[in-house]
């Protein structure tokens, strides 16, 4: 049975939901490591983006999602999604598979990010099209938190035909952050 995205969870994440009374006197800009590993047996991840939680209205059109977060799950290409969230989009690529911008099952890449303490972050990536061609996975991270979560798999309905994003399976991939606790202010 599938799910629906609840595309209201960016905001009940929100900013300040994770923040304590320490943590918010060095509120400020820090620097992480984020790496994604992919958990699928045999299908490959496309290009990594992050960007603010904020830009999830960017990315997600109530059960869709926007015509270019739809071109990166398409065709693997982040270029106008990030170009359509600014400055504030990280893109990171796999070494693996042609055109070496791929994920391998159970390879890892690593992603220098700069976040303020009270954003939460969207990672989103194209499942390649190997076995179903519009998947892809997502979570949300809050980097302050350098607790290892995973990405949850969807399918965004566009070779079914109605345009509904829906849950597949969970675990797709494996999120950990590192990075300087008392900020860098980088």
């Amino acid at each position: 049975m599938k799910r629906r995205i609840i595309t209201v969870l960016p905001a009940l994440l929100g900013a300040g939901f994770f923040m304590s009374a320490s943590n918010a006197a060095i509120a400020g800009e820090h620097s992480y490591n984020v790496t994604i590993t992919n958990m699928m047996a045999d299908e490959l991840l496309a290009p990594v983006l992050i960007a603010p939680s904020s830009a999830d209205r960017d990315i997600f059109d109530d059960n869709y999602v926007t015509a270019e977060a739809e071109e990166q799950i398409l065709t693997g290409d982040p270029g106008m999604l990030a170009k359509r969230i600014g400055k504030k989009a990280m893109v990171g690529h796999g070494t693996d598979g042609p055109p070496g911008v791929l994920l391998a099952p159970g390879k890892s890449i690593t992603i220098k990010v700069k976040a303020k303490d009270k954003h939460t972050l969207r990672v989103i990536a194209m499942v390649a099209p190997t076995k179903v061609p519009d998947n892809f996975v997502t979570a949300l991270i809050n980097p302050k938190s350098m607790l290892p979560i995973t990405a949850d798999r969807y399918d965004i309905g566009y070779d079914e035909g109605d345009k509904m994003t829906s849950y597949v399976s969970s675990a797709a991939a494996k999120i950990t952050i590192e990075g300087d606790m008392m900020g860098d202010n980088m």
